[in-house]
């Protein structure tokens, strides 16, 4: 997979900081322009919380974007580390770095992100979104601006870019090549019930303009993944560009361990699936208020299939048992991860 092999040094974090600072004074000229010649300024929305750990990482990541006109809306989600005393000196340092945010009470990640994602300018041609944990590679903006002015060349709005990434540990060593493979995912739904099932498109990769920013002013309380939302508003009101490089390093730690990120035994996923019964059935609980709330806001716009299809969905959360399990069957509430997985999700859901 293009991308997949990035170059990278052998220790971490400091190779990191070394790549940074390579790329941080190249003051590369190839950054994605409009047809007018202006450069595009990029607003990057992202949310914190007790991320003083990794946020300078992060924001090295962003200073050695190749694409150099970009402004950073960040929200403290109520960080009970120096997370935000962090972030006033970087801001200090690098004007771009110009909204903090500060949320004396946590709202969540979905509402947090809103609460962020509603305080851009409407005007605003290119929103991207960010994690705190992970460190962007430097042509994670280029490459992905280039694609949205593509795709906007060839139809008018609301447009979806998002790519693979490399999977790291803490220390920013790999754990796979590609986020896409790992999950055995295909990046571009071929349904708006694929979509509704397993999301595609990962918050750190994701960059969309102003039309979809529009749609994106509030998100229901009953969505818990800003990513997978975007994604879903994105498919019915315009369209995804799935770009097969990576342009992130997607950290791995403690608190964020993504299942399937590390490659495993079909066996050790179905005792997974097994131990991980209770939020197994959580989740598939999310999926269906999700699947809900997407029915209820965009109704009006969808077919009668689709309509049908998310309230089936949604009303799985209100099963229980054999009927619920059956529901799933019926409404084929089962994603691209293999056989495995699914099974347990059957049994467990």
């Amino acid at each position: 997979m293009a991308g997949a092999d990035c170059v990278r040094d052998g220790d971490g974090d400091v190779g990191h900081r070394r790549r940074v600072q390579r790329h941080a004074g190249a003051g590369c000229g190839v950054c994605a322009r409009p047809a007018g010649g202006a450069m595009t300024q990029v607003h990057i929305a992202c949310s914190a919380k007790n991320a003083a750990r990794w946020i300078d990482a992060f924001v090295e990541g962003l200073v050695a974007q190749t694409h150099r006109d970009w402004v950073l809306w960040i929200r403290d989600d109520g960080s009970t580390d120096d997370t935000r005393q962090r972030l006033e000196a970087w801001q200090r340092r690098d004007p771009r770095v110009a909204h903090i945010i500060t949320g004396e009470n946590s709202l969540g990640l979905s509402q947090a992100f809103a609460d962020v994602l509603a305080r851009i300018p409407a005007e605003a041609r290119a929103v991207a979104t960010a994690d705190a944990d992970d460190v962007w590679m430097p042509h994670r903006i280029e490459r992905t601006l280039e694609a949205l002015t593509d795709a906007e060349r060839m139809t008018a709005g609301p447009v979806l870019v998002h790519t693979d990434l490399e999977v790291v540990d803490e220390q920013l060593q790999r754990l796979a090549p590609s986020f896409w493979a790992s999950q055995a995912m295909h990046p571009t739904p071929t349904s708006l019930r694929s979509l509704a099932i397993q999301n595609v498109a990962t918050g750190p990769t994701l960059l969309f303009n102003g039309a979809l920013l529009a749609h994106l002013r509030t998100i229901p309380a009953a969505v818990t993944n800003h990513d997978w939302w975007i994604a879903l508003v994105a498919m019915v009101t315009g369209r995804l560009v799935a770009v097969p490089e990576c342009t992130v390093w997607y950290r791995q730690h403690g608190a964020n361990n993504t299942a399937g990120a590390r490659q495993e035994s079909a066996w050790r996923r179905l005792r997974g699936a097994w131990a991980r019964r209770a939020i197994v059935r959580r989740d598939v609980d999310r999926m269906a208020r999700q699947a809900g709330a997407l029915a209820q806001a965009y109704g009006a716009q969808l077919s009668d299939a689709d309509r049908e299809m998310l309230t089936g969905l949604a009303g799985i959360a209100e099963r229980t048992g054999w009927e619920r399990r059956a529901a799933i069957v019926r409404w084929r509430w089962l994603a691209s991860h293999g056989v495995v997985r699914n099974l347990g999700v059957v049994l467990r859901g």
